[in-house]
């Protein structure tokens, strides 16, 4: 059962055809895309942090258009992989290690705007919401996606904190971010063992 924002991944991929087109006519690697999603994602820590240290509420609108660029180069690393053969153990490790460093580097910078407790405890159950879904790897050889608070939920939030936060000038957006996040990752990680317990007692 997938839930949240990754239900709609067929049609976001989709949507992206004529990027998938012309990085596979210009043989650009999945691993490229990768990295390139790892960098998306430091673009928006840099917005957040920024924004804190110069007093530039504005700029926390850039978290948005930089979080749809990590989906999107997520979404495409894939795509672009499964289209010119180039799928492997290593490039789907190296996946997953960027999709945790990238979640990392984007809640870590709100540090900036927001109480360390609250970005510490995002940060954790992040990661545990990752380590539950892989876990159905072991368990039944097949990642879970379930519950409410997956990747593209958390960035869909923090973008979501950083347009409240420059239209209000106020960075207590950040907090509220959080608090969903951490909220919907607790869900999250209790829905998707629960996922992998019953698939794997199949």
């Amino acid at each position: 059962m997938n839930a949240g924002l990754y239900g709609l991944k067929p049609w976001f991929v989709a949507r992206l055809g004529r990027a998938e087109d012309a990085l596979v006519t210009r043989d650009v690697t999945p691993d490229a895309l990768t990295y390139a999603a790892v960098a998306a994602s430091a673009g928006a820590a840099g917005a957040i942090v920024a924004g804190a240290v110069l007093a530039m509420p504005s700029l926390w609108l850039l978290v948005a258009p930089f979080g749809f660029a990590r989906l999107a180069l997520n979404a495409l690393d894939g795509s672009v992989a499964r289209r010119t053969g180039r799928t492997s153990p290593f490039g789907a490790a190296l996946n997953e290690v960027c999709d945790r460093l990238s979640d990392i580097v984007m809640i870590v910078a709100t540090v900036a705007v927001a109480p360390i407790g609250l970005t510490l405890t995002a940060v954790v159950l992040t990661l545990l919401v990752a380590v539950a879904g892989m876990s159905g790897v072991a368990a039944n050889g097949r990642r879970s996606y379930a519950g409410p608070m997956g990747k593209a939920d958390r960035v869909a939030v923090l973008a979501a904190g950083g347009v409240l936060g420059a239209l209000t000038a106020s960075p207590i957006a950040f907090t509220l971010a959080l608090g969903v996040i951490s909220t919907g990752c607790l869900v999250t990680f209790f829905v998707r063992l629960r996922e992998v317990r019953r698939d794997a007692g199949r």
